[in-house]
C-alpha cells in the first residue's frame, strides 16, 4: 500500500477553507513584504497553493495529446549497488478520442523482469501502468475517477498516487498510521512545520512566488511530509516547479521518497520533467529502492 501512496504522479481537491492558524504562521521574504504593502494577499495565495488547478490541467494536457516519453528506471539492491537498469523511448498517440502508448526503443540490464515478463519491482509495474500503459484507452477529460475499477487490483491506490501528486500535503483517506500526517495545512499539523513565502528566479529567468512548508526539527516522526516547496510564476501563478520528501519509520512502513516536478508551457501547459527516487519498506513486499526520470516532449 505504501508504494502506491510514495510513487506518484493526479487529483483529489484539499479541503476548502484556509486555516488562520497557517496563515499566521507564514514567514515572508522582504520582496514578499513589499508585495504585500501593494496589495498581494497571503490568505488568497495559500488558498491558491491548496485549491490550484494549472498543475492538473498541464497533466491533463499531457493525458490527452500525442507526446514523447522518455525513461529511465534504475534498481538497487544491497549496499546501494545497482542490480537493473531499463532506458525507454515511446510515444503516445491519441486519435479519434483514443489514445495507446506505443515502445520504440528499451534497453535491459539486469535482473528487471520476471520470467514471464512482468516487472520485478512494484515500483516499476505501477509506473509501467501510469505512463507506458499496454491498451488502447478512450481520451478522459476528466483526468481523474473518483471511484476505483473493481477489476484492476491497483486501481485504487493509483487514485491515491494521483492525489499525492496533485495534492501532496491533503490526508489521504485509508492508510492506516500515515494519512492523516500527511494533512499539512490542517490545525493538528500547523505546530509542527515552518511556513514561508518568497520570491526567486526559476532557472534565472521566470520570476516566481515560491512557498514551502517544511518540517521542524523537533517534528521527529509526527510528520510524514518532510519539505514541499512550489513554485508559482507571479505574472500568471501557473506552478512551474514542485518537489517534496516524504519520510517515514514506524512498525508498518519505512520509506524516505523524493519526487521533482518540473513543468513547461511550450506548445501547452505540461510536464516537462519528472524524477523519483524512493526507498520503502512494508510487510508482505520485499524492499525496494528504484530511481526513475521521465522527460516529455509535446
Amino acid at each position: 500500500m505504501l508504494l502506491r501512496i510514495c510513487l506518484f504522479l493526479f487529483l483529489l481537491p484539499f479541503s476548502s477553507g484556509i486555516n488562520a492558524q497557517v496563515v499566521k504562521s507564514v514567514m515572508l521574504d522582504s520582496m514578499t513584504v513589499v508585495a504585500v504593502s501593494k496589495g498581494f494577499n497571503v490568505t488568497d495565495f495559500i488558498e491558491m497553493v491548496k485549491s490550484d488547478t494549472s498543475f492538473l490541467r498541464g497533466f491533463r494536457n499531457l493525458r490527452n495529446n500525442s507526446h514523447q516519453v522518455n525513461g529511465t528506471m534504475t534498481v538497487y539492491g544491497k549496499k546501494n549497488k545497482v542490480i537493473a537498469t531499463r532506458t525507454r523511448k515511446a510515444m503516445q498517440t491519441v486519435k479519434d478520442r483514443r489514445r495507446y502508448v506505443t515502445i520504440q526503443d528499451e534497453k535491459v540490464s539486469g535482473d528487471f523482469y520476471k520470467r514471464k515478463g512482468d516487472p520485478e519491482t512494484y515500483t516499476a509495474e505501477i509506473f509501467d501502468e501510469v505512463f507506458f500503459y499496454k491498451d488502447t484507452i478512450p481520451v478522459d477529460r476528466e483526468i481523474v475517477s473518483q471511484q476505483a475499477d473493481p477489476q484492476n487490483e491497483n486501481s485504487s491506490h493509483i487514485n491515491q498516487l494521483k492525489k499525492l501528486v496533485f495534492n501532496p500535503g491533503a490526508e489521504i483517506d485509508g492508510v492506516p498510521v500515515i494519512g492523516k500526517r500527511m494533512a499539512i495545512f490542517e490545525d493538528h499539523m500547523v505546530p509542527f512545520y515552518d511556513y514561508r513565502i518568497s520570491t526567486a528566479l526559476w532557472q534565472d529567468t521566470v520570476s516566481c512566488y515560491v512557498f514551502s512548508c517544511i518540517s521542524k526539527p523537533d517534528a521527529g516522526d509526527r510528520t510524514v511530509v518532510k519539505s514541499l516547496n512550489t513554485w508559482f510564476d507571479r505574472r500568471t501563478f501557473a506552478i512551474v516547479y514542485r518537489d517534496y520528501q516524504l519520510v517515514y519509520s514506524g512498525l508498518l512502513f519505512d520509506f524516505d521518497v523524493n519526487m521533482k516536478i518540473v513543468m513547461d508551457d511550450a506548445p501547452m501547459l505540461h510536464p516537462k520533467n519528472i524524477s523519483y527516487k524512493g526507498f520503502w519498506d512494508v510487510p508482505l513486499k520485499k524492499k525496494e529502492k528504484v530511481d526513475f526520470d521521465l522527460n516529455f516532449e509535446m
